[in-house]
């Protein structure tokens, strides 16, 4: 049976040029307040302390965002094209599709655009009308 599916395409965000890659994400924390959502990006240093945060994203203006984890990660990205780049924009979005259908289409004046954060342990899809600031942790 053939599937007539939408064929997304990552594209590295070009925000992120310069980060470190292969990190994991540490920490995830949604202020429902303020609708806005925080990602700490860090290196494991050893399986006894918490890795060491690097960098934040915080997204404002935030829709929608969903997680994925363990091995359903590998299978998604490879699916849909990995790329080197952690932070990467979706296009045409499957889930900007689906969030658009569920809102029966009350935001489709706004440019949303579909990030994915992509680590080794865990695939984060957000769904944002701005792009995200990031923080480097200085040393």
């Amino acid at each position: 049976m053939e599937m007539n599916a939408i064929r997304q395409v990552a594209i590295p965000w070009a925000g992120a040029r310069g980060l470190a890659t292969g990190l994991m994400l540490t920490e995830l924390h949604q202020d429902v307040w303020s609708g806005s959502l925080e990602l700490a990006m860090g290196i494991p240093t050893n399986i006894d302390t918490p890795p060491q945060v690097v960098y934040w994203l915080s997204f404002g203006h935030l829709f929608g965002y969903r997680v994925l984890e363990g091995a359903d990660v590998l299978d998604f990205l490879h699916d849909e094209g990995d790329t080197d780049c952690q932070i990467q924009l979706i296009t045409p979005s499957r889930f900007l599709t689906w969030f658009h259908q569920e809102t029966q289409g009350s935001h489709l004046e706004e440019d949303i655009q579909h990030y994915r954060i992509a680590s080794w342990d865990f695939c984060v899809d957000i769904l944002a009308a701005q792009p995200p600031d990031v923080c480097i942790k200085k040393e």
